[in-house]
């Protein structure tokens, strides 16, 4: 018997070679810049939603002091008794129209006097 030797058709790994490394730093490089570009579009868009809020937010509270005010005036005694000469036709009799009556000094009792019977 005969040793045959025999012989192995597999081929060897070789480094990697040009075509193959440019390949392979534009994929790299399509990766990174996709990576950076969508960071800096979502980065813009969050800091004009930030813009928004903020705007609404110096509106609300403007609108909150304009409605503390309101409620001030709206619940001074002023504005109150004055409502309510409005709604009930209500006047302020003149000096004229107003007289002061003395109870004669038998006729009524102070309410600390009062008798139990």
């Amino acid at each position: 018997m005969a040793a045959t030797r025999r012989t192995s058709t597999r081929k060897t790994r070789t480094p990697l070679k040009g075509r193959a490394l440019v390949a392979i730093g534009l994929a790299i490089f399509f990766i990174i810049t996709t990576a950076i570009v969508t960071r800096r579009s979502t980065g813009i868009e969050t800091a004009r939603q930030l813009g928004r809020l903020r705007e609404e937010q110096r509106t609300l509270l403007a609108q909150e002091k304009f409605f503390e005010n309101e409620l001030r005036k709206a619940t001074s005694r002023r504005s109150v008794v004055q409502e309510a000469q409005k709604r009930l036709n209500m006047i302020r009799p003149s000096e004229a129209q107003v007289r002061f009556l003395v109870a004669p000094a038998g006729s009524a009792a102070a309410p600390d006097s009062v008798e139990q019977p």
